[in-house]
C-alpha cells in the first residue's frame, strides 16, 4: 500500500476470506462430528430400553405365580421358519386395577399379515383351563424379532411345558428376547427366574 490510501490488498482479503472458510470448515465439522457421536450413542437405546422392560415384566408375572393346580402351558410355534416361544400361566401380577386378584396372562410372538412381528401380552381373569378369549391384548413391542422359552424340571432343560402332563410347575423358566436396533443389528436379552409355586 502507498502512504495515504486506505483500504486492503487483494492479497489481504483473499487471506481473510481463506480463513474464514476454513474456521467455518472447521464449526461444521466438529459439529457434524459431535451429531454423529450423539447419533451413535442412542443408537442401541431403543432396544436396551426395549429390552429391559420386558425382561421386568417376565420376571415380575413370574414371580407372582404361586399355585400349581392352575394350567401352565408353554408351546413352541413357527413365524417364518423361526421358532418362537408361547406360554400362558396364572399369576397374582397383572396390568389394569385390580393387583389383588389371580389372573391369566400369555405371552406370544405374532405376525400380522403384513409379516410384522409383536410381542403382545393377553391377560383374563377366567382361569379355566379351556380359555379362548382373553380379556385385554396389549402390543408391547414391534422390535422384538424372537421369543424364546426354555423351563428347568430340576434336571435338564426342555423347551415347552405343559403342567398337566408333567404334573405341576417347572422350577425355573428361561426367557430370551432377540430385539433389533436402527442399524438392523438384534440384541440379545436372557433371563432365568425361579418359579416359587414350584418349589
Amino acid at each position: 500500500m502507498t502512504k495515504g490510501s486506505s483500504g486492503f490488498t487483494l492479497i489481504e482479503v483473499l487471506l481473510a476470506l481463506a480463513l474464514s472458510a476454513l474456521l467455518l470448515t472447521t464449526v461444521y465439522w466438529t459439529y457434524f462430528s459431535i451429531d454423529r457421536s450423539i447419533d451413535a450413542a442412542t443408537e442401541g437405546h431403543d432396544a436396551m430400553e426395549t429390552g429391559r422392560g420386558l425382561i421386568e415384566l417376565l420376571k415380575q408375572d413370574v414371580r407372582g405365580i404361586t399355585l400349581a393346580r392352575f394350567p401352565f402351558v408353554a408351546t413352541i410355534e413357527e413365524i417364518d421358519g423361526q421358532q418362537v416361544g408361547a406360554i400362558e400361566f396364572t399369576t397374582t401380577s397383572h396390568l389394569g386395577q385390580d393387583t389383588h386378584q389371580l389372573t391369566r396372562v400369555g405371552y406370544a410372538l405374532v405376525q400380522d399379515s403384513n409379516g410384522k412381528k409383536t410381542l403382545v401380552r393377553r391377560q383374563t381373569r377366567n382361569l379355566r383351563d379351556d380359555v379362548v378369549e382373553f380379556d385385554m391384548t396389549s402390543e408391547l413391542s414391534t422390535i422384538v424379532t424372537g421369543f424364546s422359552l426354555g423351563f428347568y424340571d430340576g434336571t435338564d432343560w426342555v423347551e415347552s411345558w405343559d403342567s398337566k402332563a408333567r404334573n405341576g410347575l417347572p422350577k425355573q423358566v428361561r426367557f430370551t428376547l432377540d430385539i433389533s436396533d436402527r442399524k438392523g443389528g438384534t440384541r440379545t436379552f436372557t433371563t432365568e427366574e425361579t418359579i416359587p409355586g414350584a418349589l
